[in-house]
């Protein structure tokens, strides 16, 4: 009897020891975070591991819960800590965000009219305390390196993938087909094309379609009418090379400095949101999402950090005074800082208004310290009147310098060029966003 009642202890304490880890589960602190796939899958929980790390949490483990959910695992002071997530979409994510299911939301795209008005009580959702942009991803067009087109627009692209377009010679070039590669579908490049580039038009089915973007760049090199539309990081073959693309204003080539500006127009923000009365765990891990710490961590995953690295560049050759005149020498900082005239807690978008305190604390590093910023303002095409347009762009461009100079650094020089330049073309918010910026250089 004395054995029969020891084994049963023994069992019911194997049973209580297996029930515990539960409880353990239940009782730990939770932070959801819903979303995209796109930025759920890798980038996502590389930043989440780093954030626990540096706030001093040991014992970091995965728990996959099917194709589209992740538990981070982590304990810090004998205190558990799950990160929760769940990648069923951008949409499902900022639902979960407005329902009060998930405390932040990831998205490759901004919330639209009717997400917003369904979410006005999470506040503003431009205001740098709420919209965080953790890295940038985008498109880029590639052809046989011989082959004569320098550049296509977004239309011609539409058309080409559409099957409107099929001969070079119907883009400037050579009589010859265009033989289209893309990559696999679904993924987060195909989304992107459709969104942006498609519009709702279908993509040609006879498209011929790779297991990644890299093998599609690479069967370009072995066809001179070939174009295969890659990601802005998808290494570039020998034998290839990337097309400028133009939406209705300059054609801009994908290169670092001009994916990282947003010049380039196939560019796209992965960002995250969250209501403005935030957890402090919450608002912990939004904020370090734009830190230098954690943008490390998106590089090394394969993603476009949105980091302040200066890339040299000339001053192109078709621009005319004052612009070229107020760059000339100098060395453009990779960003362009732009406005959101519709919010109602800051006049910068929430991009921007970091990349200023980016900015000041480039300029500040001891190495720097001698070196002083110019400002060069641009503004939207207003009708035919120009001197609007000079007028608005000198303000702007005033204004950046004033904050520079407040925060201790020197500024040369302040220009408003009007509307030189312009990025889009067909009016609307969109094209005013990409038009009305201000370039930092410094020498």
């Amino acid at each position: 009897m004395y054995q029969f009642c020891l084994r049963a202890a023994f069992a019911a304490c194997l049973v209580l020891f297996a029930i515990l880890p539960a409880h353990a589960q239940e009782d730990a602190e939770r932070l959801r975070i819903h979303g995209s796939n796109t930025v759920g899958q890798v980038l996502l929980p590389a930043m989440v591991e780093t954030w626990l790390h540096d706030i001093g949490y040991l014992q970091i483990r995965r728990k996959s819960l099917g194709a589209q959910r992740l538990e981070i695992h982590a304990v810090r002071d004998g205190m558990p800590l799950i990160v929760e997530i769940d990648r069923r979409g951008s949409a499902q994510g900022f639902q979960a965000l407005v329902d009060g299911e998930a405390e932040i939301a990831m998205m490759t795209r901004e919330p639209s009219a009717a997400e917003r008005d369904a979410g006005w009580q999470l506040g503003d959702l431009q205001s740098p305390d709420q919209e965080f942009v953790v890295a940038l991803d985008g498109l880029a067009v590639v052809v046989h390196r011989d082959n004569p087109v320098q550049g296509l627009s977004v239309a011609q692209l539409r058309d080409v993938l559409a099957g409107r377009i099929t001969d070079w010679s119907q883009l400037g070039g050579r009589k010859a087909p265009i033989q289209l590669h893309l990559g696999a579908e679904p993924s987060g490049n195909r989304d992107f094309l459709k969104e942006r580039v498609m519009a709702g038009t279908p993509i040609l089915g006879s498209a011929s379609t790779a297991a990644t973007l890299a093998q599609a760049a690479r069967a370009v090199a072995h066809e001179a009418g070939g174009l295969a539309v890659v990601g802005v990081m998808t290494a570039i073959p020998a034998g290839v090379r990337t097309l400028a693309v133009s939406d209705g204003g300059i054609a801009v080539l994908p290169t670092r400095l001009n994916v990282l500006s947003e010049d380039y127009p196939l560019v796209r923000r992965y960002r995250l949101y969250g209501g403005q009365l935030m957890s402090a765990l919450g608002r912990s891990f939004a904020q370090y999402s734009i830190t230098r710490r954690a943008q490390l961590a998106a590089e090394r995953a394969g993603f476009l950090a949105v980091t302040l690295r200066p890339a040299s560049q000339a001053t192109p050759p078709d621009v005319a005074r004052p612009y070229g005149a107020a760059v000339a020498g100098a060395e453009r900082l990779p960003l362009s800082l732009r406005f959101t005239p519709a919010s109602l807690t800051t006049f910068f978008d929430s991009r921007s208004f970091n990349d200023l305190d980016r900015v000041v604390a480039y300029l500040k590093l001891p190495q720097n310290r001698e070196r002083h910023a110019t400002v060069v303002g641009f503004a939207n095409q207003d009708g035919s009147n120009r001197l609007i347009t000079t007028v608005r762009s000198n303000e702007r461009a005033d204004a950046v310098a004033e904050y520079l100079v407040k925060q201790g650094i020197p500024v040369q020089r302040s220009v408003g060029v009007g509307a030189m330049r312009s990025l889009s073309g067909g009016g609307g918010e969109a094209a005013r966003f990409r038009n009305e910026r201000m370039e930092v250089w410094v020498r």
